[in-house]
Protein backbone atom coordinates (compact mmCIF):
# COMPACT_ATOMS: atom_id res chain seq x y z
CA UNK A 1 0.00 0.00 0.00
CA UNK A 2 1.44 3.35 -1.02
CA UNK A 3 0.97 6.30 1.31
CA UNK A 4 0.75 9.88 0.11
CA UNK A 5 2.85 11.19 2.99
CA UNK A 6 4.87 9.87 5.89
CA UNK A 7 5.56 12.07 8.87
CA UNK A 8 8.61 11.17 10.95
CA UNK A 9 10.88 8.27 10.09
CA UNK A 10 10.29 6.91 6.58
CA UNK A 11 9.12 3.29 6.78
CA UNK A 12 9.17 0.45 4.28
CA UNK A 13 5.54 -0.28 3.41
CA UNK A 14 3.67 -2.90 1.43
CA UNK A 15 4.33 -6.57 0.70
CA UNK A 16 5.79 -5.95 -2.76
CA UNK A 17 4.22 -7.07 -6.00
CA UNK A 18 4.80 -10.17 -8.03
CA UNK A 19 4.61 -10.39 -11.79
CA UNK A 20 1.30 -11.41 -13.27
CA UNK A 21 -2.02 -12.19 -11.77
CA UNK A 22 -1.61 -11.79 -8.00
CA UNK A 23 -1.87 -8.95 -5.49
CA UNK A 24 0.37 -9.78 -2.54
CA UNK A 25 -1.29 -9.05 0.81
CA UNK A 26 1.54 -10.36 3.00
CA UNK A 27 4.97 -11.87 2.58
CA UNK A 28 6.73 -13.81 5.34
CA UNK A 29 10.42 -14.56 4.94
CA UNK A 30 13.45 -15.08 7.12
CA UNK A 31 12.59 -18.55 8.42
CA UNK A 32 14.95 -21.36 7.41
CA UNK A 33 14.45 -25.07 6.87
CA UNK A 34 17.55 -26.52 8.57
CA UNK A 35 18.86 -30.06 8.05
CA UNK A 36 21.17 -31.07 10.87
CA UNK A 37 22.66 -34.01 12.76
CA UNK A 38 23.58 -33.98 16.44
CA UNK A 39 26.56 -36.05 17.62
CA UNK A 40 26.70 -37.03 21.31
CA UNK A 41 29.67 -38.23 23.31
CA UNK A 42 29.84 -41.52 25.20
CA UNK A 43 27.75 -40.00 28.04
CA UNK A 44 24.98 -38.80 25.75
CA UNK A 45 26.03 -35.14 25.99
CA UNK A 46 25.86 -33.08 22.81
CA UNK A 47 29.38 -32.59 21.43
CA UNK A 48 28.79 -31.46 17.86
CA UNK A 49 25.94 -30.25 15.66
CA UNK A 50 26.51 -30.81 11.96
CA UNK A 51 24.47 -28.33 9.93
CA UNK A 52 24.17 -29.63 6.39
CA UNK A 53 21.65 -27.30 4.78
CA UNK A 54 19.89 -24.01 5.43
CA UNK A 55 17.07 -23.40 2.98
CA UNK A 56 15.20 -20.09 2.94
CA UNK A 57 11.44 -20.32 3.37
CA UNK A 58 8.85 -17.92 1.93
CA UNK A 59 5.10 -17.65 2.51
CA UNK A 60 2.83 -15.45 0.40
CA UNK A 61 -0.80 -14.49 0.96
CA UNK A 62 -2.16 -13.18 -2.32
CA UNK A 63 -5.43 -12.23 -3.99
CA UNK A 64 -6.00 -13.70 -7.43
CA UNK A 65 -6.58 -11.33 -10.33
CA UNK A 66 -8.87 -12.77 -13.01
CA UNK A 67 -6.99 -15.37 -15.03
CA UNK A 68 -4.60 -16.37 -12.25
CA UNK A 69 -4.01 -20.11 -11.94
CA UNK A 70 -2.25 -20.97 -8.67
CA UNK A 71 -2.47 -24.70 -9.47
CA UNK A 72 -0.24 -24.12 -12.49
CA UNK A 73 1.92 -21.33 -11.04
CA UNK A 74 2.52 -23.07 -7.71
CA UNK A 75 2.34 -26.88 -8.20
CA UNK A 76 2.59 -28.54 -4.79
CA UNK A 77 5.52 -30.95 -4.63
CA UNK A 78 7.42 -29.33 -7.50
CA UNK A 79 9.42 -26.23 -8.37
CA UNK A 80 7.23 -23.13 -8.82
CA UNK A 81 6.46 -22.23 -12.43
CA UNK A 82 5.64 -18.57 -11.66
CA UNK A 83 8.52 -16.52 -13.10
CA UNK A 84 9.30 -14.75 -9.80
CA UNK A 85 9.77 -18.01 -7.86
CA UNK A 86 11.48 -20.60 -10.08
CA UNK A 87 14.11 -21.17 -7.35
CA UNK A 88 11.46 -22.32 -4.87
CA UNK A 89 9.98 -25.74 -4.17
CA UNK A 90 6.24 -25.44 -3.40
CA UNK A 91 5.43 -26.99 -0.01
CA UNK A 92 1.75 -26.00 -0.08
CA UNK A 93 -0.64 -23.78 -2.01
CA UNK A 94 -4.04 -23.45 -0.35
CA UNK A 95 -6.73 -21.74 -2.42
CA UNK A 96 -9.63 -20.09 -0.60
CA UNK A 97 -12.88 -19.35 -2.41
CA UNK A 98 -15.99 -18.06 -0.71
CA UNK A 99 -18.85 -15.66 -1.36
CA UNK A 100 -17.52 -12.85 0.82
CA UNK A 101 -14.75 -11.56 -1.43
CA UNK A 102 -11.89 -12.23 -3.80
CA UNK A 103 -10.27 -15.63 -4.22
CA UNK A 104 -7.06 -15.97 -2.23
CA UNK A 105 -4.07 -18.28 -2.15
CA UNK A 106 -1.54 -18.94 0.62
CA UNK A 107 1.67 -20.36 -0.82
CA UNK A 108 4.50 -21.79 1.31
CA UNK A 109 7.78 -22.43 -0.51
CA UNK A 110 11.37 -23.43 0.25
CA UNK A 111 14.43 -22.41 -1.76
CA UNK A 112 16.18 -25.78 -2.10
CA UNK A 113 18.84 -24.49 -4.49
CA UNK A 114 17.44 -26.16 -7.59
CA UNK A 115 15.81 -24.16 -10.40
CA UNK A 116 13.10 -25.22 -12.80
Amino acid sequence: MAFLDQIGTTLATGAETITGSYLVQSREQGEKDVDLTDVDDENGVLKTRLIKKRHAKLTLDAILIEGADPGTDFPVGAIAVHTDFTDYYVDSAVLTKDNSGAHRVRVSMTNIGISA
